[in-house]
C-alpha cells in the first residue's frame, strides 16, 4: 500500500505544470484543466487512497527551488561518487528547510556512462541530497530535479551592480538617502532592506521533466535509484554549462504553498491555461524599463564632448617641477610580476596642496599577526608624507593589512578613508587621525560618492564551513561566493542604512544623486542606469563590449566607463556625467592594457590615465609589470572639458592608483619606478 501511495503521488506531481512569470518560476496556480488521463488517474487514486486524495484534491501551488550550476558538467570528465554543487538563485521556505539565496545543494553522481559510438547514449544519475538548510554546514536534504533551462546567453547576465537601499524602510519622516546629506546625526538609524539580484526570463513555462534551450538533452525524472533524475544525451556526452538553471522540489515533507494575492475576494484573473499572473512588486516597478540596446555612448559632439588624444601621443616634453626619489624609503618596486590586472600596492593622495600622501609595499617579511575579525597579516603598507616644496618626509607609518585588496580612498576635503586591520580610519593633514569604524568580518569594497556624503562599505559573511568552503574553492578553483554586509555611513561615519549583496557582484558605483548600476542585455550589449536616492530612475546609455565593462565614478561628478570592442577586443574609455552626457571618449588602441580617472578635491579638475604595453594586451590577458612601457595622463577642466595638460611618462607603477591631482589643482604627482614627478598644471 505505501508504494502504491508513494507511485499515486508521484505521477500526480509528474502532472503539476510549473509555471514562471520572469524566472523565478513555480508562482502561479498549478493547471486545473486536467486531461482525462490525469483525472482518471485522480479518481482512482481517490477510491484506493481517500487519504491521499483528500490532501491533494484541492492542491495548493508548488514552490519550486530555483538554482544554478555553479560549475560546468561532462560526463566524459564524471566518475561515480564524483559531487556537483549548484546554489539557490532565490530565497525559499519549506517546512522541513529554508534555504537563503545563494545556499549551496549539493547532488552526487551515481551512474555515468559517457558517449560511446557503439552505444549512442551518454548518461548522468543525479540525485540531491544535501544543502545549507539555514547554516554554514551541509545537512541532508532529498531534491528532485524537476526541471532545467540554459544559461543565458550572456552568464552574467541581469544588474551586475551590489543593489544598495534606496529608501529609509521603516522610517515615514524619510523618504530617501538624500535627506540625510544636510543632517547631522544625533545617533545611528539602522534601516534593514532586502535586496534581490534581477533574474532573467528563462522561459515562459517549465513543466516537470522539461528542458529548455540545451539542444538533445532529456531528463527523466525521479526515475533512477532513489527517485534521482538522470540526464540523457544522443549522439554526444552529456554536458552542461555553469548557470545552468534547475528547478527542485523537495522529496520528502510537505511542500510548501506559493503566496496568495493580499486581496483575496479578488483574485488575480488566470490566462487561458489557469494560470495567475504574478503581482509586480514595488522593485521592479522602480526597475529600469526594458528598452532595445540601442547604442548611444558614442553620440560625441565637440566642444561639449572632446576626444582624448591617441595613447602614445603626450607630451614627453613637458618637464616635472620636481622628481622625489623614494628608494631611501624602502620603496622596492617588482617589474617581473606577473597579474591579470593592476594591483593596489602604491597609492599617491594629497592631504593639502604641498601634502603629498605615498603608501606603498616595501615587500618586507610581514609579522603574522591576529588583525581581529578580518584575519591575520598578509602585508605590511608603508605610509611616507613627503613634502612637495622642500621634498621632506614629516610623517612615516607602516600598516598592516589582512588582504590584497584596495586600502585608501579619498574623501575630499583633505581627507582620506584608510583600511588598517579590522578597522577603518580616517586621516587628515599632517597624517592625524580624524575617525575610526570597527569592521566586524573580512571587508570586501568600500565605495563612496564624488562628494563624500556617502560612503558604501562591504563586509564579508562566511556561508559555510571551512570543510565546505575548502570542498567548493577545490572545485570551483576560486573562492565561493560568501554574503555581504553592505553597509551606508555618513560623513560622521554613522549607518544610516543596510542591505545585502554577493562577493561576486560588483561593488556599487556611488554618485552625488544615487546609485549608477551596471547591467548586462542580450547580445554582449550593456546599459548603464542611475537610481536615484529617492528611487527615480533613468538610462544613462547602452553599448556593446566583448568584455565586462569596468564602472568607476570620480570628482566632480563623472563616470569612467571602460569596454572592449566586440571584434578587436581592444579596450576605449568613456566619461559620462551624472546625466548620461558624454564628456570625453578615447579611440580603441591594442596596446592601451588599462584606465583610470580621478577628480581633484576643489572639482575644477579630472585626470584620466592610460597605460601603454610595449606588446598588445587584450582584455583578460595576462601581462608582467615589465611590458609596461608608458602611461600618459591628461588632465582636463571639468566645466568644459579643456586640455590642461597632457603629459608620458616611462616605466610606468603597475598600480591602478599611481598618480593624484593637488586639491587646488596646481599639480599632477606620478608615481613611476624609482621615483615621483611631479608637473605643474596650468590654470588655462
Amino acid at each position: 500500500m505505501k508504494k502504491l501511495i508513494r507511485r499515486g503521488v508521484w505521477k500526480f506531481l509528474v502532472s503539476i505544470r510549473f509555471v514562471e512569470q520572469g524566472w523565478p518560476p513555480c508562482r502561479g496556480e498549478m493547471d486545473r484543466t486536467r486531461s482525462i488521463f490525469g483525472l482518471g488517474l485522480l479518481m482512482a487514486l481517490a477510491l484506493c487512497c481517500p487519504a491521499v486524495f483528500a490532501a491533494t484534491a484541492a492542491p495548493p501551488s508548488i514552490v519550486a527551488i530555483e538554482a544554478e550550476l555553479i560549475g560546468d558538467v561532462n560526463a566524459r570528465l564524471l566518475k561515480v561518487g564524483a559531487t556537483i554543487y549548484a546554489r539557490a538563485t532565490a530565497d525559499w521556505h519549506g517546512t522541513d528547510c529554508v534555504l537563503r539565496s545563494g545556499a549551496i545543494l549539493e547532488a552526487h553522481v551515481l551512474s555515468v556512462t559517457p558517449y560511446r559510438e557503439n552505444a549512442k547514449l551518454s548518461e548522468v544519475d543525479l540525485a540531491f541530497t544535501g544543502a545549507q538548510c539555514g547554516e554554514l554546514k551541509m545537512g541532508a536534504f532529498p531534491l528532485l530535479l524537476a526541471a532545467m533551462a540554459a544559461p543565458p546567453r550572456n552568464s552574467d547576465m541581469g544588474v551586475l551592480s551590489s543593489p544598495m537601499p534606496m529608501s529609509t524602510v521603516g522610517h515615514a519622516n524619510f523618504q530617501g538617502l538624500a535627506n540625510f546629506k544636510n543632517m547631522q546625526m544625533s545617533g545611528s538609524i539602522n534601516m534593514h532592506v532586502d535586496a534581490q539580484l534581477n533574474q532573467l526570463p528563462a522561459t515562459s513555462s517549465m513543466r516537470m521533466g522539461e528542458v529548455s534551450g540545451i539542444r538533445g538533452l532529456k531528463l527523466s525524472v525521479g526515475t533512477g535509484s532513489d527517485n534521482s533524475s538522470v540526464l540523457t544525451s544522443k549522439g554526444h556526452d552529456v554536458s552542461l554549462e555553469k548557470h545552468t538553471l534547475l528547478l527542485l522540489i523537495p522529496s520528502q515533507g510537505t511542500f510548501p504553498r506559493a503566496e496568495t494575492s493580499p486581496d483575496s475576494a479578488h483574485p488575480a484573473p488566470a490566462d487561458a491555461a489557469g494560470v495567475i499572473p504574478a503581482t509586480p512588486t514595488a522593485d521592479a516597478e522602480a526597475a529600469m524599463p526594458s528598452l532595445p540596446p540601442i547604442e548611444d555612448l558614442d553620440l560625441c559632439a565637440p566642444p561639449q564632448c572632446n576626444v582624448a588624444l591617441p595613447p602614445g601621443t603626450g607630451n614627453d616634453g613637458v618637464r616635472p617641477a620636481a622628481n622625489i626619489s623614494i628608494l631611501q624609503l624602502g620603496y622596492a618596486p617588482r617589474p617581473q610580476k606577473a597579474m591579470e590586472s593592476f594591483d593596489h600596492d602604491e597609492v599617491l593622495t594629497y592631504l593639502s596642496p604641498r601634502e603629498l600622501l605615498v603608501t606603498f609595499n616595501p615587500h618586507i617579511l610581514a609579522p603574522r599577526h591576529s588583525l581581529g575579525q578580518s584575519g591575520s597579516t598578509v602585508r605590511v603598507i608603508r605610509a611616507a608624507l613627503v613634502d612637495t616644496e622642500t621634498h621632506r618626509v614629516t610623517h612615516t607609518v607602516d600598516w598592516e593589512l589582512p588582504d590584497n585588496r584596495e586600502y585608501l580612498w579619498p574623501l575630499g576635503e583633505g581627507r582620506v578613508l584608510v583600511h588598517v586591520a579590522s578597522e577603518l580610519r580616517v586621516y587628515g593633514e599632517g597624517l592625524n587621525v580624524y575617525n575610526r569604524f570597527p569592521l566586524d568580518g573580512p571587508l570586501t569594497f568600500v565605495r563612496a560618492t564624488p562628494d563624500g556624503s556617502f560612503v558604501a562599505v562591504g563586509v564579508i559573511r562566511e556561508r559555510h564551513t571551512p570543510e565546505l568552503h575548502a570542498q567548493l574553492s577545490q572545485s570551483l578553483n576560486r573562492d565561493p561566493d560568501e554574503d555581504v554586509d553592505v553597509l551606508v555611513l555618513n560623513r560622521n561615519f554613522e549607518t544610516i542604512a543596510r542591505s545585502k549583496a554577493q562577493s561576486g557582484i560588483m561593488p556599487p558605483t556611488l554618485l552625488n544623486e544615487g546609485q549608477a548600476t551596471l547591467e548586462a542585455m542580450p547580445d554582449a550589449s550593456y546599459r548603464v542606469s542611475l537610481l536615484t536616492w529617492e528611487n527615480h530612475g533613468s538610462i544613462l546609455a547602452r553599448f556593446k563590449s566583448s568584455c565586462t565593462p569596468e564602472l568607476s565614478s570620480f570628482a566632480p561628478d563623472l563616470i569612467l566607463v571602460v569596454s572592449c570592442d566586440k571584434q578587436t577586443r581592444e579596450r576605449a574609455y568613456r566619461v559620462l556625467s551624472s546625466t548620461g552626457k558624454l564628456s570625453l571618449k578615447s579611440d580603441l588602441h591594442s596596446n592601451n592594457c588599462g584606465n583610470a580617472a580621478k577628480g581633484s578635491a576643489n572639482r575644477q579638475t579630472f585626470v584620466v590615465k592610460t597605460v601603454q604595453s610595449s606588446t598588445p594586451v587584450l582584455a583578460g590577458d595576462a601581462f608582467s609589470a615589465a611590458d609596461l612601457a608608458s602611461e600618459d595622463l591628461e588632465v582636463y577642466r571639468a566645466t568644459d572639458g579643456k586640455r590642461l595638460l597632457s603629459v608620458r611618462v616611462a616605466s610606468p607603477s603597475s598600480s591602478r592608483d599611481g598618480y593624484a591631482l593637488a586639491p587646488d589643482s596646481s599639480q599632477l604627482a606620478v608615481l613611476t619606478r624609482d621615483h615621483i614627478s611631479v608637473y605643474s598644471v596650468a590654470k588655462n
